[in-house]
Order: C-alpha cells, then structure tokens, then sequence
C-alpha cells in the first residue's frame, strides 16, 4: 500500500479528524469549492534504499499533510488530531509549521505537518 494511500485511509478511519473535517481529506488540494477545515496531502519526496547488491530494497516516503482552516488555532487542533491517528500507523513525524493565504478572502490558516514513512 503507497503511503497515500495508507494516509487517507488511516485519517478517514479516525473519528476524530471526520467529526471535524468529514469527507474533506483530499489529496494534492483542497478544491476551491470546499468548505474548511479541511485536509490535503502530498508526496513530497521518495528516497530508495537500495541493497548491496544495487536492487531497490524499500522506499521511504516523505509526505506533507496541510490541516486548514479558517482560524490559527483551528488549523494546529486539526494537525494535533491527524497526528495522533497517524502515529500508530508508524509515520514519523519530520516536522510542524505555519503556513498562512492572508490574500485570499477569507483568509486560510494552514498548519503543515512532514512525516515520512517505510514502504
């Protein structure tokens, strides 16, 4: 199972984050007809881990999980429950921070979380 894969599923399964988001776990974006608080997810990178005999043994993917929403703190609680779903379902987490569209009306408030994970 690719690490997309296993990420929507897991963050669909975790009552949590659909009792706040419900059906809103998108990968890529978040269509712009779509109410927030919302999710969207990426690859971002795949690293391969080749043996010594020079064949690709696994991959590590690196994946980017946006949590958006209309306030700050909104968007850092949706990231605390997508955390706690992702955990046991062994992503690592990389790193947190803030990403913010002040332009767009009304504004969106991002909290971006990297994990990567064996495939």
């Amino acid at each position: 199972m690719s690490a997309e894969s296993l990420l929507y599923s897991t963050l669909s399964a975790a009552s949590a984050v659909t009792a706040v988001t419900s059906t809103r776990i998108y990968p890529d974006v978040v269509p712009q007809d779509k109410s927030l608080p919302a999710i969207a997810f990426v690859r971002a990178d795949t690293e391969y881990a080749t043996t010594i005999h020079g064949t690709v043994g696994r991959t590590r993917a690196t994946v980017e999980l946006w949590s958006m929403a209309s306030t700050r703190s909104a968007a850092d609680s949706l990231a605390g429950l997508a955390l706690a779903a992702l955990l046991p379902a062994m992503f690592i987490p990389q790193g947190k921070r803030p990403e913010d569209d002040l332009e767009s009306d009304p504004p969106i408030y991002s909290t971006v979380l990297t994990y990567s994970i064996w495939e």
